[in-house]
């Protein structure tokens, strides 16, 4: 990414290589400027090469920022937000030749990278990996998160496939006065057995969705995709309610 202004050399990153600035009089970071260049004009962010197609699960793949050349005075600042249903793996910022501050949540929902001090030039792309996850909805749909460099702000887009939707192993009915889904039977084996749903049971809730019926139940069960862990409330015929998780499988 960024590097500090400093004499003739070149890093080699990939197929790109990075050229120090050439100036009549060397700037070290931290040091008088002198008769080096004046800062470039502020642009935007130039905006990411190209849109990666996730699967959910699977592998992450980059979201590339080209550089945008430009010279800049003190420490900056990246802010990457993953897009929805995503996480942030890894970051791939290349700063020479001092190293660049990297922090990456926990739960990979963002990342902020910051810049040593001193003038720097962002002279090569940026790559962040970007990860779908489960809890992505089952249709095909393009998720936006950002990346803010000292407040100019790009989106990071990124495309999840399609999914199967998962499958709950369970037949069941409507409630008379409409308070749920009734349980009919329950596939021995399947997520809502191995959840301790039993015939009886009645589903009042379905990943945090509220069921009435049981056409509701199967929509909301075909919008989850398989390999998902879910949450379910359900009425036992005692009138107890009691929550659970459940794991959908794509076979039974």
């Amino acid at each position: 990414m960024g590097t500090m202004i400093a004499g003739r050399g070149s890093v080699r990153w990939g197929a790109a290589v990075l050229i120090a600035l050439v100036s009549p009089v060397t700037a070290q970071a931290g040091s008088a400027v002198g008769s080096a260049p004046p800062l470039t004009p502020s642009v935007h962010v130039e905006p990411q090469e190209q849109v990666p197609e996730l699967d959910a699960p699977g592998a992450a793949e980059p979201v590339v920022f080209p550089p945008d050349h430009r010279t800049r005075a003190g420490s900056g600042t990246f802010t990457f937000t993953a897009p929805r249903h995503t996480r942030i793996t890894r970051l791939e910022m290349n700063c020479r030749p001092r190293a660049c501050a990297e922090a990456i949540a926990s739960d990979g929902s963002t990342a902020t990278v910051r810049t040593p001090p001193g003038r720097w030039r962002w002279r090569l792309p940026v790559r962040v990996w970007i990860q779908a996850g489960l809890s992505a909805p089952v249709p095909r749909a393009r998720y936006s998160g950002s990346l803010n460099v000292d407040g100019e702000r790009q989106p990071l887009d990124v495309i999840i496939t399609e999914g199967r939707p998962g499958l709950f192993g369970i037949t069941r009915k409507d409630t008379p006065d409409n308070s749920g889904a009734l349980v009919s039977s329950v596939t021995p084996g399947g997520p809502a057995d191995k959840a301790g749903i039993r015939p009886g049971d009645v589903i009042v809730s379905f990943n945090g969705k509220t069921i009435t019926n049981a056409d509701q139940q199967v929509a909301a069960r075909r919008e989850v995709r398989a390999g998902a862990t879910v949450p379910v409330v359900y009425r036992r015929p005692d009138g107890s309610v009691r929550t659970t998780e459940a794991t959908l499988v794509d076979t039974l």
